[in-house]
């Protein structure tokens, strides 16, 4: 049941703030979203083809980089008339824009866009740019994916997330400490995820008694733990818990349901796209934001992946009209669901989102292991706590494990003996029993790091 403070702030402080004030289209996009969730897929597939059509004809008359792509193919956007024609465009990388960064931004919007940065977890950061209208585009569809798991405005919500580490202007920290205030959100910084921060986060936790928390995967799976080996939850009880910005495997799950008593909605998002996909509460699948954005899922030779087969995720922002992003490679694997979800939305669905391509591990005999192997392995033995394998050369492997309370040498051979069976005998493997292992720029945790194609 919504709070009178939930109500308030839904029904009369956001709309007067958003579309009186601010004049942003948010909350009408939310409003269009909310409806066209529940029309025939065949239908949402039409407005995002009407979409991609109109993009395309933007981005050939207004972006210097995809007019002389459609000339040297020959085509022009009103000779593509299905998704064959529109895959004979090419694949675009992180690459492709640092190359091209001027000619890929929209003449018209040259000194009127916003501009952002990736975390450069993979190795190097991109910047891009966008529009304020594909913002709202962006905040829209977060909004209705996070509704399913009930983040609805106005209700407390906990955030356990990566905060800047730089130190902001005493003006901008004040408005950024009431813009919280009214929403009702307090940020838990999930770069620090010793034992004295979860246990200062478990109290402040219980003071707060957020109805929703909102995480990165690896740090609620940790702080999951914390809890369930101290059995004292008291007074954290969420009606849901939702994941995002790094893989969730089934035994994290199980682990963070079991801490919260509360289910977990898994979401898929990035920098460059904010939400891409989000669980219902079917939980059958991630569905796809397609209204604002067309998702790919292709084989290595470019053609689409069948249903239930993985591939690479490539995908077009249907809205950004200042940087127009057209068939970008996001660097991760996925798998389309082979049936639709039982809700009844009509959303296409991925199955899950399986994980970074740099992050398959080779093995000297030619090999891939897919990462979330080890995840698989590791949830086996208690004592570890925290583990990274890094590959800097297909016939060595270094693994590091974070083990307080050591790691006995039977446990150690047991884990030894599965990673031998999977790498072979002809693999280099060294265990290195580290204090710490070092978060990324935006507080994620790499499981696995492949440096063999970076």
């Amino acid at each position: 049941m919504p709070t009178l403070y939930s109500w308030l702030f839904q029904r009369i402080l956001e709309p007067v703030w958003e579309e009186r004030v601010r004049r942003r289209s948010t909350l009408r996009h939310e409003r269009f979203l909310n409806d066209s969730q529940w029309l025939p897929k065949e239908q949402i597939l039409e407005y995002q083809w009407s979409e991609l059509k109109r993009l395309l004809d933007h981005a050939n008359h207004e972006c210097s980089y995809w007019k002389k792509v459609f000339a040297e193919l020959g085509l022009s956007p009103g000779d593509i008339d299905n998704l064959e024609q529109f895959r004979r465009l090419p694949i675009t990388t992180k690459t492709t824009i640092r190359e091209n960064y001027d000619d890929m931004i929209a003449r018209s919007w040259k000194g009127k866009t916003w501009r952002k940065s990736t975390g450069g977890s993979t190795g190097e950061p991109l910047h891009f740019e966008y529009t304020p209208e594909s913002s709202e585009w962006r905040q829209a569809t977060t909004r209705r994916g996070y509704a399913w798991a009930g983040a609805r405005s106005g209700i407390r919500q906990a955030y356990i997330w990566g905060i800047s580490l730089e130190k902001e202007p005493l003006f901008k920290r004040a408005k950024q400490a009431l813009h919280h205030l009214l929403l009702r959100h307090k940020y838990f910084n999930s770069f620090n995820c010793d034992h004295q921060a979860m246990q200062r986060c478990r109290k402040k936790l219980q003071r707060f008694k957020p109805e929703v928390i909102i995480g990165y995967t690896n740090p609620l799976y940790r702080f999951s733990r914390f809890l369930n080996s101290r059995k004292k939850h008291a007074g954290i009880h969420p009606a849901s818990v939702i994941t995002a910005a790094e893989a969730l495997f089934e035994h994290q799950r199980r682990e963070i349901e079991s801490a919260f008593d509360a289910p977990v909605f898994h979401s898929y998002g990035s920098r460059e796209f904010m939400l891409i996909a989000m669980e219902c509460e079917h939980h059958e699948g991630l569905h796809i934001s397609a209204e604002n954005l067309l998702v790919e899922i292709l084989r290595e030779d470019g053609s689409p992946a069948a249903p239930g087969e993985e591939g690479r995720v490539v995908i077009t922002d249907l809205h950004n009209y200042g940087m127009p992003f057209i068939r970008y490679e996001i660097g991760d694997m996925a798998v389309l669901a082979e049936q639709p979800c039982s809700c009844g939305r009509g959303l296409p669905l991925l199955k899950q989102v399986t994980g970074r391509i740099l992050d398959m591990i080779s093995t000297p005999d030619g090999r891939q292991i897919p990462g979330e192997y080890f995840p698989h392995l590791m949830k086996d033995f208690r004592n570890i706590q925290h583990f990274q394998v890094i590959q800097n050369n297909r016939d060595s492997l270094i693994i590091k494990l974070v083990a307080p309370e050591g790691l006995p040498d039977s446990e150690l051979d047991k884990l030894k003996a599965h990673v031998r069976k999977i790498m072979g005998e002809e693999c280099r493997i060294t265990y290195d029993l580290v204090d710490e292992i070092p978060l990324t720029r935006t507080g994620k945790h790499r499981v696995t790091i492949s440096r063999l194609n970076s």
